[in-house]
């Protein structure tokens, strides 16, 4: 037997479960879980904002060891350390073929783990093999994790959406796993400064302290185009990343962009928000969504990872048993960085 964390219904707690081990097809892996770290998406299946059918157990982002293999299985081998890319492409639809497959036509039709089939709060966890990445012993288990969505979610925004590059001043408006993950990569990419915003002063100290920010903006203290304009020295933004995405956020971000600016949303909010034209239209600013990202971004993550040019963002850990208070702290802004759920752990 096995323990699990199911979703049933929202606003529900999750519900601790013992199950028989999942049973794997040829091409699917068992992993046995080590690390299943947290998401804000998971609050917002268990609020109704995204809406996933239960019972199902969450948690997408899944570090672990392979304990068994399927028949026809050959990229990984039993005893192998794994991380998972939960989103499972068609790889036949027009933007699978482009390279898009991130946004796949047929997304919500295939596989998501800890969406649309079990996920990772749990003890185990069976996967196609194609969804499986190795994972290098000098990469821990929470590491590992965070990278299959926050890590994916960071450099997809950075690279493939934002672009950064060299010189570039960026902005990052929320200061959470993600938001820690994408100012280490704009660095990378060549970002000439850094900056960190949002509205708890630790979380903030940890973004220049640690992941790379030339400066920070507490905006329960400083007006966001007051801050931008002495850390830029009056030069404004390149590419400015939202996670907040509110009528506040959305505003004032296309206030302080550079001419032809890229404000990216990364933020998933049902919410509207209000959006003046002639600021876009004046300045050829650009306004553009960026979702998830690919295995290939997955793995160029966990390369970064193995040659120490990328720092984890996990920082607080939990017992399976512990998972609801942990998405409780998750949801009031108490975490700082990314908690994870570690089965192993008593």
């Amino acid at each position: 037997m096995a323990r699990t964390t199911k979703f049933y219904r929202i606003g529900e707690p999750l519900k601790l479960e013992e199950v028989d081990i999942p049973h794997i097809n040829d091409n699917e892996v068992l992993l046995k879980v080590r690390a299943a770290s947290m998401c804000y998406s998971d609050i917002h299946v268990i609020t109704g904002a995204i809406p996933v059918r239960g019972p199902v157990t969450l948690g997408h982002e899944i570090a672990g060891d392979i304990v068994e293999i399927g028949a026809s299985v050959k990229n990984v081998k039993k005893g192998d350390r794994a991380i998972v890319h939960f989103v499972t492409p068609c790889s036949d639809c027009y933007f699978c073929l482009s390279g898009k497959s991130n946004i796949c036509m047929n997304i919500n039709s295939t596989p998501m783990y800890g969406f649309s089939v079990d996920g990772g709060y749990a003890d185990y966890i069976k996967a196609d093999s194609a969804r499986i990445i190795n994972l290098p012993p000098t990469i821990p288990y929470d590491f590992g994790a965070s990278l299959g969505c926050a890590g994916i979610t960071a450099i997809h925004a950075v690279n493939s959406i934002g672009r950064v590059t060299l010189g570039d001043i960026v902005a990052v408006y929320g200061t959470g796993g993600v938001g820690m993950y994408v100012l280490q990569l704009a660095k990378l990419s060549g970002a000439d400064i850094t900056i960190a915003i949002g509205r708890t002063e630790e979380k903030l100290q940890l973004a220049q302290q640690k992941f790379g920010a030339d400066g920070t903006i507490n905006i329960t203290k400083e007006r966001l185009h007051e801050g931008i304009k002495r850390i830029s020295t009056g030069k404004g933004v390149d590419v400015m990343f939202d996670f907040v995405v509110n009528r506040e956020s959305v505003e004032n971000s296309i206030r302080v962009l550079k001419n032809s600016g890229k404000l990216i949303l990364v933020g998933v909010v049902n919410d509207q928000v209000i959006i003046t034209p002639k600021r876009i239209t004046l300045k050829e600013v650009s306004v553009v969504g960026s979702s998830v990202g690919s295995k290939n971004e997955l793995q160029l993550l966990v390369d970064l990872a193995e040659k120490r040019k990328l720092l984890g963002v996990t920082s607080v850990r939990h017992r399976l048993d512990q998972v609801n208070e942990a998405l409780r702290a998750l949801k009031e802004g108490k975490i700082i960085g990314r908690g994870y759920i570690d089965p192993l752990m008593q």
